[in-house]
């Protein structure tokens, strides 16, 4: 897994195909230790829509960063596709998938996608107080 110190700002882990699973606890595990469990459910649901979305839609590596700054938390995950993720019209009121950048918008203060020359890191950002 990985181990941070409680004044530690910054936790980063690779997530392997499949195993989106990792990236809750990780992001769990990193709010218990930062005093921030208040924030776990929305900052669970949104981490793991970007990187199930990157495991599915973007091209490995696919990597979890968690950022702690004043007042907010930055949930970043990247990956090698240059493909930017969008909010998807749903035309089936029992479709399954397809709803995972609306919850991430509906949660998030802000989200955005940053385009790298070896792909691109789509973030949301989440209010800590």
């Amino acid at each position: 897994m990985f181990t941070t110190e409680p004044e530690a700002a910054e936790v980063t882990v690779e997530v392997p195909l499949g195993e989106a699973r990792q990236a809750r606890k990780v992001i769990a595990r990193a709010l218990s230790i930062w005093g921030l469990t208040h924030l776990t459910r929305a900052a669970v649901m949104v981490g793991h829509e970007l990187v199930a979305n990157a495991l599915r839609h973007g091209m490995p590596p696919a990597a979890l960063r968690l950022l702690r700054r004043d007042g907010a938390v930055l949930i970043e995950v990247g990956d090698g596709s240059p493909e930017l993720p969008r909010i998807a019209e749903i035309d089936n009121e029992t479709s399954t998938s397809g709803r995972g950048m609306f919850i991430v918008s509906r949660l998030a203060r802000s989200w955005g996608v940053r385009p790298l020359p070896t792909g691109k890191v789509v973030w949301a950002e989440l209010v800590s107080q």
